[in-house]
């Protein structure tokens, strides 16, 4: 016994249904984008609207100044939200391409949900 080797089973995951191979797709573009120079660049711009941004309200001059300081203040907030929502998107994508490329390949299993 001592030339025998021991196999060890293979690994087997299911396959992706075709809606998980698109995401686990469009997940990969994403990693390979935020690997870029360019990324870092817009990421950059993208962390300084959504935590770095707010409304200046000595900018802001005239009769009805109070009312214009609430509206850029609204609209910063979105601008904000929306950058923070476009990072967090990004992320949730690349982390589900992930999981997806470990269910194929059998390196993860999927949890059996409970029934009620």
């Amino acid at each position: 016994m001592d030339n025998q080797q021991v196999v060890k089973p293979e690994k087997k995951g299911r396959d992706l249904k075709d809606e998980e191979k698109v995401e686990m797709r469009e997940g990969q573009q994403l990693y390979e984008m935020v690997q870029s120079a360019g990324w870092k660049i817009v990421r950059r711009w993208l962390d300084d609207r959504a935590y770095h941004s707010w409304v200046d309200p000595r900018t802001i001059e005239g009769a009805e100044a109070e009312k214009e300081w609430k509206w850029r203040e609204l609209n910063a907030f979105h601008s904000a939200d929306v950058a923070k929502q476009i990072m967090d998107d990004i992320q949730r994508m690349v982390d589900r391409a992930d999981y997806l490329g470990k269910v194929a390949s059998g390196e993860t299993i999927e949890a059996q949900r409970m029934k009620i």
